[in-house]
C-alpha cells in the first residue's frame, strides 16, 4: 500500500533535517510542554473529567510517530497509526469544542492535531496529511450539523487549521527543495574535493615513478654520451631498456615470478615482449608461474605474452608459431 504520492526526500537529505536525531526529541518534548500548558489553562470538561490527559496522551504518540522515526518518507503503518489516534482524540474532544459558542484554547486538540499532519507532510506524506486532515473536517462538520444544525460553527472552527497546514505543505515541500539541493551540492563537492585528490596523487606518483627512472637511466645516458660503453655494457642497457619498457606496456606481467624467467630468457638472447591488454584482470601466483614455466622451456628467437581481457587468457607465442593459453579466473 503505497497511498498518495508525495515530494520525495534522498536519505542524506532526511540527514539534513536531522530526523530521529536529537532535534526531533527537542522538538517533540516542546509540543508536549507548550500543549499540556494550553489544556490546562484552557480547563472545560474533558480536562475536568480526565478526556484532555487522554487526548494528549494520544497525540504525544502521535507526534512521536511522525517526528521520531529515522526513515524518511514515513512508513505506511505509521501515518495510518498516526491518523487514526488523532481521530480519535477528535471524536473525545468533541464535547469540548462547544460549538454553541467556542472560545479561548479549548479546541486546542485541533492545533495540536494540525501540527503533527505538517510533521507527516514534512516526512514525505503530504498527500496522507491532507487526507487526516479531511478526515478530521468531516468529524467536525458533522458534528457542528448535528449540534447546531449548521455547519457554520463547525467552519469556524476548521477552517484556520486548512489555512495553516496549507501553508505548512508550502513549507514542507521547500524545505524538503532545499535539503536535496544541499545534499547534491555536497555531494558534488565532495566528487571535486575527490577528484583533486587523486588528482594530486595521481601527479606524486607520476613524480615518484619519474624519478626512479632517471636513477636508473642516467647514468647509462651519461655513459653513452661518454662513449665508453663496452658490450657487456650494451647488453645490459638493452635489457634495461626492456625492462622500463614491461613496466609501461605489460606491468601486471612484469612481477615475479614471471620477472625472473623474462630476465632469464632475455641472457640467452631472446627477444620477449609483455603486453597487458586486460582490465580488470586479476592474474594468480600459479598464472604467472605457469607462464614463467613456459616461457623457460623456449628456445625461440622471439616470444611474446599477451594478457588479454575480452575472454581474460595469457597466450604465449614463439617466432615459430608455437602458442600457448591459458584461461584466467575472476577475480
Amino acid at each position: 500500500m503505497s497511498g498518495p504520492a508525495d515530494y520525495s526526500l534522498s536519505a542524506e537529505g532526511a540527514g539534513v533535517l536531522r530526523f530521529g536525531g536529537w532535534q526531533s526529541k527537542a522538538l517533540l518534548g516542546s509540543f508536549v510542554v507548550v500543549n499540556l500548558v494550553i489544556a490546562f489553562l484552557a480547563g472545560g470538561p474533558a480536562m475536568a473529567d480526565g478526556r484532555g490527559i487522554g487526548a494528549l496522551l494520544l497525540l504525544t504518540a502521535a507526534a512521536a510517530l511522525a517526528m521520531l522515526a529515522p526513515r524518511d518518507p514515513l512508513e505506511i503503518w505509521r501515518v495510518l497509526t498516526i491518523i487514526g489516534l488523532i481521530v480519535v482524540c477528535t471524536l473525545v474532544m468533541l464535547e469540548q469544542l462547544r460549538l454553541a459558542g467556542a472560545g479561548g484554547f479549548l479546541s486546542w486538540n485541533l492545533n495540536a492535531s494540525n501540527f503533527i499532519l505538517f510533521a507527516v507532510a514534512l516526512r514525505g506524506r503530504i498527500g496522507w496529511a491532507w487526507i487526516g486532515l479531511a478526515v478530521i473536517t468531516a468529524i467536525i462538520l458533522s458534528w457542528s450539523l448535528i449540534a447546531t444544525h449548521v455547519v457554520v460553527q463547525g467552519f469556524y472552527l476548521i477552517y484556520g487549521e486548512v489555512g495553516a497546514l496549507l501553508a505548512g505543505t508550502y513549507f514542507a515541500v521547500l524545505l524538503r527543495r532545499v535539503a536535496n539541493q544541499v545534499m547534491t551540492l555536497q555531494a558534488v563537492r565532495r566528487q571535486r574535493v575527490g577528484e583533486e585528490h587523486l588528482r594530486a596523487e595521481t601527479e606524486r606518483e607520476r613524480a615518484a615513478q619519474l624519478a626512479l627512472v632517471r636513477k636508473r637511466v642516467m647514468p647509462v645516458l651519461a655513459a653513452i654520451a661518454s662513449g665508453e660503453v663496452s658490450s657487456a655494457q650494451r647488453q645490459q642497457h638493452r635489457l634495461l631498456e626492456a625492462v622500463l619498457r614491461d613496466e609501461i606496456r605489460g606491468a601486471r606481467l612484469a612481477v615475479e615470478p614471471l620477472a625472473s624467467a623474462v630476465r632469464a630468457a632475455r641472457g640467452r638472447g631472446i627477444d620477449v615482449v609483455l603486453l597487458d591488454d586486460a582490465d580488470g584482470v586479476t592474474l594468480a601466483w600459479s598464472d604467472l608461474e605457469w607462464a614463467a614455466d613456459v616461457i623457460a622451456d623456449i628456445d625461440g628467437d622471439r616470444i611474446t605474452v599477451r594478457l588479454s581481457g575480452d575472454i581474460p587468457m595469457i597466450t604465449i607465442a614463439t617466432s615459430d608459431g608455437d602458442v600457448a593459453h591459458r584461461p584466467i579466473d575472476g577475480p
